[in-house]
Formats: structure tokens, sequence, C-alpha cells
């Protein structure tokens, strides 16, 4: 299984930092991560980015590793079709 991220949008907001002002798939797009599916969490301000390559060796810190199985993410911004194609995939 491929690396998952959870981009978190309130990252650092009671530190007085935050997270880039951007949309969470643009800004992806400008760290050069490449990803195969994007799923929003808007109770938890936050995306989930599934099977990720081209991560750098440091992540900005509103970026991490989660470890999420895509099935038992179904009903939480995945389908069973979508969970699957995860599952597939193959970097």
């Amino acid at each position: 299984m491929g690396t998952h991220l959870r981009y978190d949008l309130m990252y650092g907001m009671l530190e007085g930092e935050e997270a880039p002002k951007g949309h969470p798939q643009e800004v992806m797009k400008e760290l050069g991560i490449t990803y195969q599916h994007a799923t929003p969490q808007s109770l938890g301000d936050q995306w989930w980015f599934w099977n990720c390559e081209n991560i750098p060796d440091t992540l900005p810190g509103y970026l991490e590793v989660v470890q999420l199985e895509p099935m038992e993410c179904i009903g939480h911004g995945l389908s069973k079709e979508n969970a699957e194609m995860i599952l597939e995939y193959n970097s």
C-alpha cells in the first residue's frame, strides 16, 4: 500500500502559524507531491491524500503521514469503489 498524507488546515492556529492559504490540492502540486485520490474531511478541517509519491524527506508541519485503511474509511469520504481503487494502486 502507498503512503497516505493528512493535510491539516488548522495547523498551528494556536501558535500563530498557519497552513498555506491556497487550496490543499494546489499546495500539493506546488510541493511536487502527486497522489491518486484526495478526500476532503470538512468536519476535521483536513484533507486525506491517498497513495502519494514524490514526498519530500522533510514534510511541512501541516502534512503528516497517516496509517489509514481505505476499507475502514468507506462512508467517511470514500465510496467502496474508491477504497478498492486505492487498495489496488501500485506505485
